[in-house]
């Protein structure tokens, strides 16, 4: 039986140890499963050191219409050694792609064996019920009256007893003498009470240096929220010191899924003013059109 996955610029199939990656662009992959492995791993290792984005050529001046001045979105070029030829991808189909190989990895149990769960449950739940009705066995106790007890005789007294001896007459003691310790009979000393646990305090976000105010304004005045978005959207951003874009990391499901309906430049671009060092620091997005800006740290 095929499984598949579907994301805006690519479509996986996969089942009985084969797969089928289709693209948008008409662009087909196929092979056996242990290739789908090896395909995935190169993917991931490529997002995790990503090379700068191929941009397209300038122009030389000239008049051009318009629908053909607009600039084409960069591409990334994604060696596949022998699995499928070279890919030059968008942000989009990088994306879509990475998300298609990622779930894929999830192991997810066949149908038969998922059936196989049901059927034990709804078995295991039967014989409870039945085990329920069943009558036990009702016990009897009976209890047999003791035999009366016999009354004992009283000892007879002795014939002459001796006199009791005089009663002698105890002072009252009103105080007592401090007690006096020696090397051997020390007290012990009292044992230590344990240290009071204290929970660590969390790591507070702080609001950006004045060097990145900036991104507050580009942002405020460009972001417009889609109106299916119900939660804010929370991007983490490392910022190069000439003021380009280096990294962007959706920090939820719903971040990734409105990527291309934010604001967000493309890796490489320069979108502010030049500041001291690297930075890290997150964008969140609200749904309302307020839009926050948390510094992390300065990346060295």
């Amino acid at each position: 039986m095929w499984r598949k996955l579907q994301r805006p610029t690519c479509e996986l199939r996969w089942g009985w140890g084969r797969f089928l990656l289709k693209f948008a662009n008409g662009l087909e992959i196929q092979g056996r499963q242990e290739q789908l492995t090896a395909l995935t791993l190169l993917v991931l290792a490529y997002l995790a050191t990503p090379s700068p984005p191929t941009l397209p050529p300038e122009s030389s001046g000239e008049m051009v219409p318009v629908d053909e001045s607009l600039p084409a979105p960069p591409r990334y070029h994604l060696q596949l050694t022998g699995l499928a030829p070279a890919l030059h991808l968008t942000l989009q189909e990088l994306y879509d792609l990475a998300w298609v190989l990622e779930a894929a990895r999830t192991p997810r149990f066949p149908w038969w064996q998922q059936l196989a769960g049901w059927l034990a449950l709804g078995t295991g739940l039967a014989v409870a019920v039945v085990l329920a009705r069943i009558p036990r066995p009702v016990e009897v106790q009976v209890v047999a009256p003791l035999p009366p007890k016999r009354e004992k005789s009283a000892p007879k007294a002795p014939a002459s007893l001796p006199p009791p001896p005089p009663a002698l007459a105890l002072e009252k003691v009103t105080s007592l003498p401090p007690p006096v310790f020696t090397p051997g009979n020390l007290p012990p000393p009292p044992a230590p009470e344990p240290p009071a646990k204290t929970s660590p305090s969390p790591v507070a976000q702080t609001s950006p240096p004045p060097e990145l105010q900036g991104i507050q304004r580009y942002f405020q005045q460009r972001w417009q929220p889609p109106d299916t978005l119900q939660q804010p959207l929370t991007y983490r951003l490392v910022v190069t010191p000439a003021g380009a874009l280096s990294r962007i990391i959706p920090l939820s499901p719903e971040a990734g899924l409105f990527l291309d309906q934010t604001p967000m430049p493309l890796v490489g671009e320069t979108f502010m003013g030049a500041i001291p060092k690297t930075a890290q620091l997150q964008v969140v997005l609200e749904p309302s059109g307020q839009v926050r800006v948390w510094f992390e740290q300065w990346v060295d």
